[in-house]
């Protein structure tokens, strides 16, 4: 056997015990855990007007409903957010997973349209201008047919849950409109501009079960120049 032949083996062998010394090891390791990854978390959003000078709404039932309510769904979103963060995704039950992100979806949701729904509140009535005012009348025909829709949109959740929301479509340059019976209900690609709250928690202490009430003094309060805003950044999306 020549030198060089002698060598090529030698490396060789050396090889194959470093290798056999390496597997030794891994098996000896423990298994490695998934990092958790940084969780974003939410921070309630300040109310943006005086509760007490809000027509139709006592400042008791705005102040509970955004401290307490709207603030549950932030904290919702961010344990979500933290369990999910744990999660190793090759070994969690399909099932648990599932609850996970339903839950998260409802906490997201709820989360925005709560600050869309105190953003678009007035301490003084307003009325639709510019861009969005044109845009309503484009869509729905008239601001009046409008509001007749959306009204009759909150009726129709009187069983104390959901939202009546106003909403952009990007994909189809118009407004519309619609139902969600419960805080997991979006169409996709909408951009919300004006949300009602049709929980219990949004009216009851005021109004008991009188909805129509209730309603009738939101589209009193609506803060046009919040949603004409929205739009307008809605529609370079």
């Amino acid at each position: 056997m020549t030198d060089i032949s002698r060598r090529a083996l030698a490396v060789g062998a050396g090889l194959l015990a470093g290798a056999v010394a390496i597997g030794a090891r891994a098996q000896q390791m423990p298994p490695q855990v998934a990092t958790a990854v940084p969780v974003l978390k939410a921070t309630p959003k300040p109310l943006t007007l005086n509760p007490e000078k809000v027509k139709g709404l006592s400042a008791d039932l705005l102040r509970n409903h955004h401290d307490k309510d709207y603030a549950d769904a932030v904290k919702m979103l961010n344990a979500v957010g933290e369990e999910l963060a744990k999660l190793d995704f090759s070994a969690v039950p399909p099932g648990k997973l599932g609850e996970l992100k339903r839950d998260e979806q409802a906490a997201q949701n709820s989360t925005v349209l709560h600050e869309i729904y105190f953003d678009g509140l007035a301490e003084a009535p307003t009325q639709p201008a510019g861009l969005l005012a044109q845009a309503l009348s484009r869509d729905f025909g008239s601001l009046d047919r409008w509001k007749a829709e959306f009204v009759c949109i909150g009726k129709s959740l009187a069983s104390g849950t959901g939202w009546a929301i106003l909403a952009y479509a990007p994909r189809d340059k118009r407004l519309f409109n619609y139902r969600a019976e419960n805080d997991s209900m979006a169409p996709a690609g909408a951009v919300p501009l004006l949300t009602m709250d049709l929980y219990e928690h949004a009216y009851a202490a005021d109004y008991g079960t009188d909805l129509a009430k209730y309603i009738e003094a939101f589209m009193q309060a609506i803060k046009w120049t919040n949603a004409e805003r929205l739009y307008r950044e809605a529609m370079r999306v």
